[in-house]
């Protein structure tokens, strides 16, 4: 016996060895699988996934790996996983096949599968074969390369995940790169698989016979594969398929073998799987593992959320160009142009892809601190010209504040420092020759403002908000002048307030005049009021005269009881009851008529609309009656309270609502309707709407009636709502007229 038969033989005994380990682990393991499956928790869906090859093999790794994580990631339901191995490269023969079939029987009797996953063509041949005594109600997912299994064979009830062979496409990808290739060398193995993918080959290569010959490197041990592939001529390249198991009975994963004989390739190899990348192949049209088990994952999703196989619709999966980068370095195919959507892989950065940003840095750096230098020079020349025009500037600003009466002033927001121009100290009574603080300006301010105006201050340099006050000064003589103060924030480096500056003048006069017009506000108002009363005189006599009328006969009533000497204690005291009731009525309506023409200050209160409107009713109802309108109100009772004069708002509504009877007096009877109604509206405003149905407003520039001297009516003066827009304006409210 030579040194190498020693070896084989060693070798074969390594091998039988580890088959009889990997049975007896592949026995415990599906032991264990049994005893899991027994232990399986209630609502959990079982998934079955049958592999052809062994467990280790690197395609069913990244298979299993994408499966598992997208069919458990989009499930309703936890998952129970359970993974068979027929490993047939190793154990075939049709005898082992029912050995099989019966041990998956048996094992998953009790606990059958859910959906099944059939891994490649033997898996899936296997299940087609059994498939009447074997999970005869499971639906199938099967995932074949093509050729794998005919057509005819498989089961029209499963679904299918289906990838086309790839040898066209990478042959062309091939020729591509390699424009000047006439050869081409298909290695595969000697295995039932490797000899079906090299039939599939065979035939897609005839549609490049005119183009390159094809030299078919099948049927070799290793060592003579090696050799083949050291001795391929020039403008060869090399199409690996698999090799489970070469001439010899080796048995590898199809990557193993990559590994041992791309190093003796004189020429660029190329391949199908992903699996080949990394491994001494350029690159090929691939499906990888991954996506093959996603794409298998949501199929069976479909079928485990209840959809019928049949309905799940059977899909093939396109190849991608993919590529080693160092391999294509290696054949010095690096600069050539890939397909569009190629993907590369182990691509090394550049030393510029690496460092481009310290390269940049650098560069930036030294064009930076060259143009520093100019700016800096620049920088000084156009300080000085800064300083300069800012001293220009500050003359010229204050110059213009002087001559328009108003003083600046700034207030360091840390120490309180204050700036203030000549006529700025002139408004707070500051002498010139002493330097001003936060203390003294505080002091200049009327004790009755100081408070309000220290707040404001505070207020504006904490929150950066605008400064906005009015507040009187005492002048040394003790008078009192207004002032108006505006400022705004300015905000330093980093974005950090740094002072408030701002402008005031004095409004004294402004305040005298603004007065002035509210008291002859007040005067108009007045006399309006005492115009309304005089225009209404004739219905307040009326409403006045029936409490009286009935104070009259029902004193005379009681006097007559009393008279005839059968006075009735209970109706007398019911006649003086009604006596005192019609007095009461009388003094209501006097004292309504003399806080309408009274003469005084302005007051405001919490007032209710709705009582405005009732006390403004009892005015007109006798005029209402005398003039056949119907007045008609819709009031809101949960109506808010307003900070307003009631008799002003009383003179206002009085004054709509009387004229609101003369446009309709020339209307017939049953249509002199006047609506008052009382809202809330939804930003707490209240709105209180007079509605009349006569003749309408001007159709040209309706707002002249609330101009001052016009008038609809020829012996109107055109003063009333003129006076009570004023009235509502200054009490912060609107007063407009619609046509409906």
């Amino acid at each position: 016996m030579n040194t190498k038969t020693a070896i084989e033989l060693v070798r074969v005994r390594v091998i039988q060895g580890f088959v009889r380990l990997l049975s007896q682990a592949v026995f415990l393991s599906l032991f264990v699988s049994s005893f899991c499956t027994a232990a399986q928790p209630p609502g959990a869906q079982r998934v079955l996934v049958l592999y052809s090859d062994e467990r280790l093999l690197p395609a069913n790794v990244i298979f299993d790996h994408s499966f598992r994580t997208n069919l458990q990631a989009g499930a309703s339901r936890r998952i129970e996983f359970h993974s068979e191995f027929l490993d047939v490269a190793r154990f075939s023969g049709e005898a082992q096949q029912e050995r099989q079939r019966n041990f998956l029987r048996e094992k998953y009797r009790d606990y059958p599968p859910d959906l099944i996953i059939a891994v490649s063509g033997s898996a899936v041949a296997f299940l087609m074969q059994y498939r009447a005594s074997l999970f005869t109600e499971a639906p199938i997912v099967y995932l074949t390369w093509q050729g794998e299994v005919p057509p005819r064979d498989l089961d029209p009830k499963a679904a299918g995940i289906s990838t086309p062979g790839s040898g066209d496409a990478t042959i062309r990808l091939a020729l591509d790169l390699q424009q000047d290739t006439r050869y081409i060398a298909v290695v595969t193995g000697s295995s039932q698989r490797d000899k079906a993918l090299a039939e599939e080959a065979r035939k897609g290569s005839s549609a490049f016979k005119n183009r390159v010959a094809f030299t078919w490197l099948t049927g070799l041990s290793l060592p003579e594969l090696r050799e083949e592939l050291a001795r391929l001529p020039d403008h060869s390249v090399v199409l690996y398929l698999t090799m489970f198991q070469d001439a010899v009975g080796n048995r590898f994963t199809p990557r193993e073998a990559l590994d041992q004989f791309a190093p003796a390739s004189r020429v660029p190899i190329y391949g199908y799987y992903d699996t080949y990348l990394g491994h001494g192949i350029v690159g090929g049209s691939m499906v990888t593992f991954e996506e093959i088990g996603r794409k298998t994952a949501q199929a069976g999703l479909r079928i485990l959320a209840g959809e019928s196989p049949q309905d799940v619709a059977r899909s093939e999966i396109q190849g991608i160009p993919m590529f080693d980068w160092r391999e294509l370095w290696r054949w010095n195919f690096g600069g050539k142009q890939l397909p569009p959507g190629s993907v590369v892989l182990f691509k090394k950065a550049t030393y510029w892809e690496k460092h481009h940003w310290l390269i940049l840095g650098v560069v930036t750096a030294s064009l930076v601190e060259g143009l520093l230098i100019a700016v800096l020079f620049a920088q000084l020349r156009r300080r000085r010209q800064a300083e300069a025009f800012l001293r220009e500037s500050e003359e010229r600003l204050n110059l213009a504040t002087t001559s328009a009466g108003a003083g600046l002033w700034a207030i360091d927001q840390t120490t309180r420092q204050i700036w203030l121009t000549d006529r700025a100290r002139e408004l707070f009574s500051l002498s010139a020759g002493k330097a001003p603080d936060w203390e003294s300006l505080l002091n200049a301010i009327h004790p009755d403002d100081r408070e309000q105006m220290q707040n404001s201050v505070e207020e504006a340099l904490h929150t950066g908000k605008e400064f906005i006050a009015d507040f009187r000064v005492v002048c040394t003589d003790g008078s009192a002048r207004w002032i108006s103060s505006r400022g705004r924030t300015q905000f330093g480096s980093q974005a950090k307030l740094q002072r408030l500056m701002g402008a005031c003048v004095d409004i004294t006069e402004r305040r005298k005049a603004e007065a002035e017009a509210r008291q002859h506000l007040e005067e108009l108002a007045h006399l309006s009021r005492v115009a309304i009363m005089g225009e209404m005189a004739g219905s307040l006599a009326h409403e006045l005269n029936q409490p009286l009328t009935g104070i009259v006969n029902n004193a005379s009533a009681g006097r007559r009881f009393i008279a005839k000497g059968r006075a009735d204690l209970a109706k007398l005291d019911c006649l003086f009851e009604a006596v005192a009731g019609d007095g009461r009525r009388a003094g209501e309506i006097i004292r309504g008529i003399r806080s309408m023409v009274r003469k005084g200050e302005e007051v405001r209160g919490l007032v209710n609309l709705n009582e405005v409107i009732a006390s403004v009713l009892r005015f007109v109802g006798s005029d209402a009656l005398e003039r056949h309108c119907a007045l008609v109100t819709e009031l809101d009772v949960k109506l808010p309270f307003v900070e307003a004069n009631q008799v002003q708002l009383q003179q206002v509504l009085l004054n709509l609502v009387v004229n609101a009877f003369d446009v309709i007096r020339e209307m017939p009877a049953e249509e002199r309707r006047v609506i008052i109604r009382s809202e809330c509206e939804s930003d707490r405003r209240v709105r209180v709407s007079v509605r009349d149905f006569g003749t309408g407003l001007p159709a040209e520039e309706p707002e002249r009636i609330f101009q001052k001297f016009f008038s609809t009516k020829r012996e109107g003066m055109g003063m009333g709502l003129a006076i009570a827009r004023s009235i509502i304006t200054s009490h912060g409210g609107e007063l407009a007229a619609t046509n409906a």
